[in-house]
């Protein structure tokens, strides 16, 4: 006798803590909606022009951490690709990215590339497509992630004299937005020759 009422007693409960569960995301969905809509952006989804940038830094592919120099004058110019393993625009973009390194280091440039993914995904992308292994970083520290806006990627962040950021480009490159850039690098050559690594080792 007592174990149908229990079995009863049980499924009761059960039901209470089911309805319970539900109303409980059904708020919290709410919640979050609100908040998405009333809260700006977070600062870790944009870079600014004219916004100094200091401390970067990530893992290299030989297990240490390095930081990446800003310029310090205007004999000196750093271009930051940031990217994601995973991310479809990334693959994309990538062609172009490469393309534009490559004529940014004629023109003086210091070029780094900084991933947000770990160590074996970002080495498999580097490897298809082109991207230097020697100058990428990955597992960026907190700071770096903000500071460069690594979560929408993909992004080329263009630094200037004095480690302030000249101009950003956010998101996949199509053929204007790379003649863009490109005409920015050659309308800022690096005034003196520069053969410091982006990367200190």
């Amino acid at each position: 006798m007592s174990h149908p009422r229990l079995r009863k007693s049980l499924s009761f409960v059960l039901l209470l803590l089911v309805i319970a569960l539900i109303a409980e995301d059904v708020i919290l969905l709410r919640q979050n909606h609100r908040l998405k809509n009333e809260l700006p952006l977070p600062s870790a989804l944009a870079v600014h022009r004219e916004e100094p940038l200091h401390d970067i830094g990530g893992i290299g592919f030989d297990g240490r951490f390095h930081t990446v120099g800003v310029p310090t004058s205007s004999a000196d110019h750093l271009l930051i690709f940031t990217f994601a393993p995973r991310c479809p625009e990334c693959t994309l973009s990538q062609p172009l990215d490469v393309a534009l390194s490559a004529q940014a280091k004629k023109l003086g440039w210091r070029t780094v590339w900084i991933s947000r993914g770990n160590p074996e995904e970002t080495r498999a992308f580097c490897e298809g497509s082109g991207v230097p292994p020697e100058e990428t970083l990955v597992n960026p520290p907190y700071s770096t992630y903000l500071r460069l806006g690594l979560a929408a990627v993909p992004q080329i962040v263009a630094v200037g004299e004095n480690g302030k950021v000249d101009e950003v480009w956010l998101g996949r490159l199509t053929d204007e937005s790379a003649k863009s850039v490109a005409q920015f690098l050659s309308d800022h050559p690096v005034q003196a020759s520069n053969s410091a690594p982006a990367v200190s080792r």
